[in-house]
C-alpha cells in the first residue's frame, strides 16, 4: 500500500513546518524577556528531537503543545507571528484527528503499524493538507521567530546543540 510513501511525506511537510518554527528571522524587543525567553531555551530540545536523521516524531504531540503555549506567552514584537505557526499546528492537529490519529503514531505509520480507527481515506488527503502549510506567511513567521529568539532571548532555534 502507499501508505508508507504518504506518511513519509506528510512527516516532512510536518517537520519542515514545525521546525520552520525554529528556523530563522529579524525583529527586537526588551519585552521578550524572563517566562518567554526560558520557555524557549527550555524548549529548544523538543523543537531539535523532530531534526536530522534520528528525528522522533512521537515527540510532535509535545512539540504541538509546546508551540501553542509559546503563543499564547508570546510578547506583543512576536506575538503574530506565533499566532500564524500556532494557526498551522492547530490546522496539522485537526487534519490527524479528522484521520483518526495522533502525531505520536506517526513512528510507528513510518513503519506500516496503521493505528486502529484510523480513516485511511482521510489519510492520504493529510500529505496535501500539510503540503499546503508550507507558505510564504509561515516560513516569514519562523524566520521572525528564531531572529527575535536570538537577538532577544539569545537561543538559537537554528543550531543543534
Amino acid at each position: 500500500m502507499r501508505i508508507n510513501a504518504v506518511i513519509g511525506s506528510m512527516t516532512l511537510a510536518l517537520t519542515a513546518t514545525v521546525l520552520a518554527a525554529c528556523g530563522s528571522g529579524d525583529s527586537s524587543s526588551s519585552s521578550a524577556s524572563g517566562g518567554y525567553c526560558d520557555e524557549l531555551k527550555a524548549d529548544k530540545t523538543y523543537f531539535e528531537s523532530l531534526s536530522g536523521s534520528s528525528s522522533d516524531a512521537s515527540n510532535l504531540d509535545t512539540v504541538f503543545s509546546k508551540v501553542h503555549t509559546l503563543a499564547d506567552d508570546a510578547p506583543a514584537n512576536v506575538a503574530d507571528d506565533w499566532k500564524t505557526l500556532d494557526e498551522a499546528v492547530t490546522t496539522i492537529e485537526s487534519a490527524l484527528k479528522d484521520a483518526g490519529i495522533k502525531a505520536s503514531d506517526l513512528a510507528k505509520m513510518q513503519q506500516g503499524q496503521i493505528p486502529p480507527g484510523a480513516d485511511l481515506s482521510k489519510l492520504k488527503d493529510l500529505a496535501p493538507k500539510l503540503q499546503s502549510l508550507n507558505t510564504s506567511d509561515v516560513s516569514d513567521a519562523a524566520k521572525n521567530i528564531s531572529d527575535d529568539a536570538k537577538k532577544t532571548c539569545d537561543v538559537d532555534l537554528t543550531s543543534t546543540s
